[in-house]
């Protein structure tokens, strides 16, 4: 009898339970692979950036939502061995695990729908005299398909008539999000045209990643 597909192991199986339990929340349009928009949040912001443990709190701090719907979800996603807790006489404690096999595809996923890009796109967005944005630096490289480390901060370029303190409070709202510094360099478009400027220049040269 012919075999028209080959049976699933068991690891294989239990990562698939623990991905489709409680499918009552609608999954995010920017990649509906995920359970969820709160799991594509919270595996990003394990799995980007350096490797971190972090608590439970700060973990719904971080994602704007309660306790009870993160311990939920990094219990889930535990049960299918993509994340690892640590009990501590403080609380859990929860980090990436770079032994699942899953570890590298999926963080470059995260990376290219729910990291720095998605997010200070998001932020910065709202500004109304933005005319362009821009990763620069070593995130922009690992968004472009450059390897290396998961940098520890973001670096972003706005271009327009953007009040430094509106571009700060953008970079806080981004920074509280990710879990990670992000730095931003406001210039106006005369300023970006201009070619005289050093340090522009060498923005140039390196990876830029247009949002």
């Amino acid at each position: 009898m012919a075999q028209f597909g080959r049976r699933p192991n068991l690891e294989e199986a239990r990562i698939t339970r623990a991905f489709r339990q409680d499918v009552r929340s609608g999954a995010p349009a920017r990649l509906p692979i995920f359970r969820s928009h709160l799991q594509g949040e919270l595996l990003a912001r394990l799995l980007l950036g350096p490797e971190r443990e972090v608590s439970m709190l700060d973990l719904a701090v971080m994602l704007r939502t309660d306790l009870a719907s993160v311990m939920r979800e990094v219990a889930r996603l535990a049960r299918a061995d993509l994340l690892t807790l640590r009990r501590t006489l403080a609380g859990s404690l929860v980090t990436r695990n770079t032994e699942s096999p899953l570890y590298g595809p999926l963080a470059r996923l995260l990376m290219l729908t729910f990291g720095p890009a998605a997010v200070v796109a998001e932020e910065f967005g709202v500004l109304r005299a933005v005319h362009e944005l821009y990763l620069f630096g070593p995130w922009a490289d690992r968004c472009n398909g450059v390897p290396g480390d998961q940098p520890a901060d973001v670096e972003v370029l706005v271009i327009g008539e953007v009040p430094c303190d509106a571009a700060h409070d953008a970079a806080q709202e981004a920074a509280a999000r990710l879990g990670l510094p992000v730095h931003p360099v406001v210039r106006t478009q005369p300023e970006w045209f201009d070619d005289t400027d050093p340090f522009l220049r060498e923005i140039r040269s390196g990876s830029l990643l247009r949002l």
